[in-house]
């Protein structure tokens, strides 16, 4: 009797080619596809570029399932993801924080909510599209590891999945390009083998953060930005829409360049300076999700942002806090933002930035 593997479909085509390829090799696959928001927003707030979760997506993995000849579970997780995901998200931005939706979904929603329906269901496994690999060998038992694509990896936005779930996970992606997955998918006559990426987060369709915020109860106030001497240079539109390290949409004029390097939360303050001051080393971790155990006698590489390439770092493990120490300066290190940790190609851990100390 083949093995029962769940798949997330979300109606693009990377867990259209997963699926596929699973199918392929004899597995016998259940699809299940979530809705995480309501059919009116997206009437009400028109996409401005592609996300996911989309009524669109919807009708899309109906239409996979149909042509690979698998079922699909239509699962309605709304307030689910809204108690999990979104008020995370808001409740991150009020306390002057960098939201990270997409990595908090991952672990709570997909390989959480999402996965446990369908280990309920009887599935064996649960698979995804996203580009990674689960390694278990003589170096690591399950730990995450780089996919064979590092333009698309996304090993960075799984790194909160726990440990043990990884026995029952399968990334088919993992060893392909995102070339090779269209590849795939046009062979098996999806027509989604040329759909666009999703590219903004899922419950802000219109990408505008402002309107966002405001819709749901938070009203940022308006605040002087000023240099490192506390020399007024202009006005901020309220603290939330702005980042370390940013110099475009201040409104201000100057003989250099400036950047955003600080805030001041108590008065309401932007500090700008120049773009060496957004260049830190030193920071500290909380709400750590280890791979493996002493991680600090292994040769480490961070980053704090998805796009970046991996930093060399150290690591202090104490019993009150984890630091992180950068080999060289990196730019625009936040609160909010998670820190994941490599030993070359294979995930150690992973934590969210807690505070910026030099």
């Amino acid at each position: 009797m083949y093995m029962k593997i769940g798949i997330a479909l979300s109606g693009g085509v990377d867990s259209a080619a997963a699926a596929t390829d699973l199918i392929n090799k004899g597995y016998e696959v259940t699809a299940y596809h979530m809705k995480t928001i309501s059919e009116e927003t997206f009437k009400i707030i028109p996409e401005k570029t592609k996300v996911c979760c989309s009524p669109s997506d919807t009708l899309d993995a109906v239409k996979i399932a149909d042509i690979l000849g698998i079922e699909l579970r239509i699962i309605d997780i709304k307030e689910f993801f809204k108690k999990n995901i979104i008020d995370y998200f808001i409740d991150e931005y009020y306390y002057g924080r960098t939201p990270n939706p997409c990595v908090v979904c991952n672990n709570v929603v997909k390989f959480g909510r999402l996965m446990n329906i369908a280990l309920n269901d009887g599935m064996e496994k649960f698979a995804s599209g996203h580009y990674a690999k689960i390694i278990n060998d003589k170096y690591f038992d399950y730990v995450i590891a780089r996919g064979k694509s590092l333009q698309k990896d996304q090993s960075y936005f799984l790194s909160r999945i726990k440990k043990y779930k990884l026995e029952s996970i399968i990334f088919p992606n993992g060893i392909r390009t995102k070339q090779e997955i269209r590849s795939l998918a046009e062979k098996a006559k999806l027509p989604v083998h040329k759909k666009r990426e999703s590219q903004e987060v899922c419950f802000i369709p219109d990408n505008d953060y402002r309107r966002f915020l405001n819709d749901n109860g938070i009203t940022p106030k308006m605040g002087n930005i000023v240099d490192e001497n506390g020399r007024i240079l202009g006005t901020h539109k309220g603290l939330p829409f702005y980042t370390i390290g940013q110099r475009k949409g201040l409104g201000i004029t100057a003989k250099e360049k400036l950047y955003v390097i600080d805030f001041d939360y108590k008065d309401n303050l932007i500090i700008v300076g120049p773009k060496e001051k957004t260049y830190k080393t030193h920071f500290t971790i909380e709400k750590e999700n280890w791979f493996v155990d002493k991680p600090q006698n292994l040769d480490l590489k961070c980053m704090i942002r998805s796009s970046m390439a991996p930093v060399s770092c150290q690591i202090i493990i104490d019993a009150n806090e984890t630091e992180i120490i950068f080999e060289k300066p990196v730019s625009a290190i936040t609160p909010g933002q998670l820190a994941v940790l490599y030993n070359k190609n294979y995930v150690i851990g992973s934590g969210f930035i807690s505070e910026v100390i030099e």
